[in-house]
């Protein structure tokens, strides 16, 4: 039977299972009910945050009554949803039939940073998932693809082309070859780029199969940040694709018993390296500290940042310096602990800060902290939305701006997913 099997999904549904109790659907969106403030427990910094590179798109001004930077895409119960940037009108784009009562309609989108097209994959039961296109209000619904097992569609920051994941077609074996693929948004045949590693040699640790899969493209275009996830067992690492020639380029680890993180990385403004966590699979969460990975080489260098043992979590980099979620964890830090429980981790409160990219203590943007487990920083660097999981049976978005201003509740629900940011 095919399924849209894609790590990231697996890994963030069982992150959902274990932070928050599913009750069902979410109730019928709401286009009325105002914006929670949510406060800050103390005066804001007085220091503004430094700016990011201006975008190359023409912005609108912004409207009066603008909360949010540009409109908000929201995967809620397998449907994708538009908040504007008022923060409160709300629109369902989408009205894709699940493949199964207990089943997600859509798994996967993306947003067109150039003009809001939507690319979305819509799961299948016997059949492959199938690709869609719309414009930016879900109009004009175009099937791209529904002959491949296809995932994790990543579009280009000009918005022409598009990354896609392709599996193993386990009912037609040796129908397609897995790898990592390119197509063009307007529609083709997908082009492979990298194929899939077989494994050969069990006796290493993992094994040296590995798949790939995209997860953010080079600010030029010509790179690819991927996921080179174990074949054979649940271990994965970051690397660097060339999209022109395929090369690949694993991004070094400090340690031999330690890769560098499938968690949230970032690339620098020019694209020559990239900022990342590391991590010792055996214990399934990250070590202290970041590490800076050149994009030639791969080779990587700690950043010296203060306090030592701070666990980083949703990287964003801005012209000269890093804004991260830091843990706020009283005493000693449980990932610094080899008898850590996890669910010390999942518990533990993040704060929005900054550090200069050569390094220092980490200044706090905002005063408050939060259980986060998935963040999307504004492209401007102006804020964050963030996943927040307090309450046990749901899960609430949240948007911070840095300034340190009262934070703002855009959405609360069961089934929430993942989010993007629409053209402004």
């Amino acid at each position: 039977m095919f399924c849209i099997q894609l790590r990231a999904v697996c890994l963030l549904l069982a992150a959902l299972v274990l932070m928050s109790a599913c009750t069902g659907p979410s109730t019928t969106v709401s286009t009325t009910e105002p914006p929670t403030a949510v406060p800050s427990v103390a005066a804001p910094p007085t220091a503004a945050p430094a700016p990011t590179a201006p975008s190359a798109a023409t912005e609108m001004p912004a409207p009066a009554n603008a909360v949010l930077p540009a409109p908000l895409y929201v995967l809620d119960t397998g449907q994708i949803v538009r908040i504007e940037r008022d923060g409160v009108t709300r629109k369902q784009i989408t009205n894709e039939a699940p493949p199964a009562p207990d089943a997600l309609a859509i798994v996967q989108f993306d947003v067109s940073p150039v003009d809001g097209t939507l690319v979305y994959l819509v799961q299948g039961v016997g059949t492959p998932p199938v690709l869609v296109r719309t414009d930016a209000d879900g109009g004009n619904r175009t099937t791209l693809l529904d002959t491949m097992p296809v995932a994790a569609p990543l579009l280009s920051l000009d918005g022409a082309t598009m990354a896609l994941r392709v599996f193993e077609d386990y009912e037609r074996p040796g129908t397609y070859t897995p790898g990592l693929y390119l197509m063009l948004v307007a529609g083709g045949e997908p082009r492979l780029i990298l194929a899939d590693k077989p494994t050969t040699d069990l006796s290493i640790e993992g094994g040296d199969g590995r798949g790939f899969e995209a997860v953010a493209w080079s600010p030029d275009g010509t790179k690819l940040l991927v996921h080179a996830f174990s074949l054979s067992v649940e271990l994965c690492e970051l690397a660097i694709v060339d999209v022109a020639s395929g090369g690949i380029v694993y991004l070094a680890a400090p340690e031999p018993n330690l890769v560098a993180a499938c968690t949230a990385a970032v690339w620098t403004l020019d694209g020559k390296a990239v900022y990342f966590s590391v991590a010792n699979p055996g214990k399934g969460f990250n070590e202290p500290g970041i590490w800076r990975g050149d994009a030639m080489s791969g080779a990587a260098t700690s950043v010296p940042i203060e306090p030592s043992d701070a666990l980083l979590h949703m990287p964003f980099f801005a012209i000269d310096r890093l804004y991260a979620f830091v843990s706020s964890a009283p005493g000693e830090n449980p990932v610094s602990s080899p008898a850590a429980d996890p669910a010390e981790l999942m518990a533990l409160s993040y704060t929005m800060s900054s550090v200069p990219l050569t390094g220092g203590a980490f200044a706090a943007l905002r005063r408050d902290a939060y259980q986060v487990y998935q963040a999307l920083w504004a492209p401007d660097g102006s804020g964050a939305v963030i996943f927040e999981n307090s309450e046990p049976s749901a899960i609430r978005l949240l948007w911070l701006p840095t300034d340190g201003s009262p934070g703002v509740e855009l959405y609360k629900g069961t089934d929430l997913y993942s989010v993007r940011w629409g053209k402004p």
